[in-house]
């Protein structure tokens, strides 16, 4: 059975993502989405620098052309010289002597560590067409990857990626639903979500049994994350949050107002909490007591990779 099922009940979840929203600092956006179609969402469509939750798209585009044989998992992926790597998240920039990478391990640490050296050599590889023929196919109404990550000069001349709460969600509803790869690269997609090592949002007050394929982004005063929870196989919400306005507090206005965005992360932790249970996801059960279901890593071979906090810079 693929899907929340009808005894799921939103009928309250409405207020309480709004009590939420309204204490949140900044502006908040929030789409809850089950896999029959029913949706639970607040300002869902604010539009918003998409940061790296972009890089999902990015990652359905590269398993797409594995899929069609234009590309195959151990293609090697050129990665830019030592002096033009972006840096702001991820360990690329820190390794002068990796000049090349595994596809798989390129997606790997493209969404598990956010590299943007890795998610810039992958865009290079399959071209952004290719991420706006998947945002099409999902359908997105104001996702766009129109430029790479960390890109200065483009993001000076006003060209941003853009993306919102309920263009997040529907992402992960296709992709889990099988609309965007066939079985065994949709498998793949969510195992490599599934061993994301940045979960300080949504995922945070999740007992570690619950599988959740999830990914983050960040900006000078942005954070959005997205996340696809499934206490047990085919019982699954999605859920994205966005957040904007996030500075302020020492009389300084624009980029050079202090960034306040992890002061919204607990909130995030409580909004995945909340989806949680909407999918039965036990109240007041321990973080790591495992639970009667583990889907968490069943499906693919996916190498694990060194945890570093998703930092990036304002342009990422």
């Amino acid at each position: 059975m693929t899907s929340a099922g009808p005894d799921v009940d939103t009928t309250n979840l409405g207020a309480r993502l709004a009590r939420l929203v309204a204490a949140a600092p900044g502006r908040l956006g929030v789409s809850v989405c089950l896999p029959d179609g029913r949706r639970v969402e607040v300002d869902a469509e604010h539009v918003v620098p998409a940061a790296s939750t972009i890089k999902v798209p990015v990652l359905v585009a590269a398993l797409a052309a594995c899929q069609d044989g234009r590309l195959a998992l151990d293609t090697l992926v050129t990665l830019p010289r030592p002096d033009e790597r972006v840096g702001g998240s991820g360990p690329i920039e820190l390794l002068p002597s990796v000049r090349a990478l595994p596809l798989v391990e390129a997606l790997t640490l493209m969404v598990c560590l956010s590299d943007n050296d890795a998610t810039n050599a992958v865009i290079d590889l399959v071209g952004r067409r290719s991420v706006a023929a998947v945002l099409t196919l999902v359908p997105t109404s104001h996702t766009h990857l129109r430029r790479r990550l960390m890109d200065l000069r483009a993001a000076a001349e006003g060209v941003e990626n853009t993306t919102t709460a309920r263009d997040l969600a529907d992402v992960l509803v296709a992709l889990r639903g099988g609309r965007l790869l066939d079985p065994t690269h949709t498998q793949l997609a969510l195992a490599v979500m599934r061993r994301q090592q940045l979960r300080e949002g949504l995922p945070a007050y999740l007992p570690d049994w619950v599988a959740v394929a999830s990914k983050t982004g960040s900006l000078h005063g942005v954070r959005s994350d997205m996340a696809l929870i499934e206490p047990a196989p085919g019982r699954y919400a999605a859920v994205a949050v966005v957040a904007t306005g996030l500075v302020g507090g020492d009389g300084a206005a624009g980029p050079s107002a202090s960034d306040r965005g992890t002061a919204v992360l607990p909130l995030f932790a409580e909004i995945g909490e909340l989806v949680g249970e909407l999918v039965g996801v036990p109240v007041g059960v321990p973080v790591g007591v495992p639970g009667d279901a583990d889907p968490r890593g069943q499906e693919g071979s996916v190498p694990l990779v060194h945890a570093r906090h998703d930092r990036e810079t304002r342009t990422s």
